[in-house]
This record gives C-alpha cells, structure tokens and sequence, in this order.
C-alpha cells in the first residue's frame, strides 16, 4: 500500500513545466509527464490543478507498478562533461573546428545541436 507520505514526495519534486495560453485559458503541461495536462481561467488555478494532476498520475504509476519518470534538477548541469572519444574523431573535429574559426568546445556544441535536429531530440 502506497502512503500519501510516499506521494507527496512525488508531487513535491522539481517538475518542469510548459504553460500555454489559448482562448482565454491558461494550459499547463507536465513535460515529465506525457499526457498529464490541465487548464484554468487562471494561471493561479492551473497550477493548482496540476498538483492535483500529478497526484492522480504518480497513484495510477504506483499501482499499475510503473517507474514514475523523475525529473532532472536542471541547477545540477553546469556544462562541463567529459567525453572520451578516438584519436582520428578528435583530429576530425579539431580540423572542422579550425576551418571555421571556432573553438573545439563550440564546434561540439554545434555538432551535438545538428545531430539532435536531425533525430529530432529536444531536451525541453
């Protein structure tokens, strides 16, 4: 049996979220969350409607013994990372990264960016 303790726990985490706003109503989706949306007259109260939301979706995934998809704490990410890769990539990218006057740091930024368009990735 799940306690309300264990949700709120849930609930409580850092969700991120994508507000809209059409025909005079404000709509807030979860992006966490696939499908988990709501909309109010006000922002005020579709946030508030949200929670109850996530309530409600956090108590369908532990019943049906689902993992809940948790959400990254953004503030964690500073843009440093390490990347190991072979010799002859690295020449690549360094050459690539010379030709056009860019710094190795920016032309992997410019690569990775490509290479998400083309999968059609988004970070959110």
């Amino acid at each position: 049996m799940v306690t309300k303790k264990e949700i709120q726990k849930y609930v409580d985490m850092p969700w991120s979220y994508t507000v809209e706003q059409e025909d005079g109503y404000f709509i807030v989706y979860v992006n966490e969350l696939p499908g988990i949306c709501t909309d109010a007259k006000t922002i005020n109260g579709a946030m508030k409607d949200i929670k109850e939301a996530i309530t409600a979706a956090i108590e369908l995934y532990l019943d049906q013994g689902k993992e809940i998809p948790i959400p990254i704490n953004k503030a964690k990410f500073r843009g440093k990372i390490a990347y190991r890769t072979s010799a002859k990539r690295h020449y690549m990218i360094a050459k690539i990264a010379h030709q056009k006057h860019k710094s190795l740091s920016k032309t992997l930024d410019a690569l990775v960016d490509a290479g998400m368009d083309h999968t059609h990735l988004s970070a959110g």
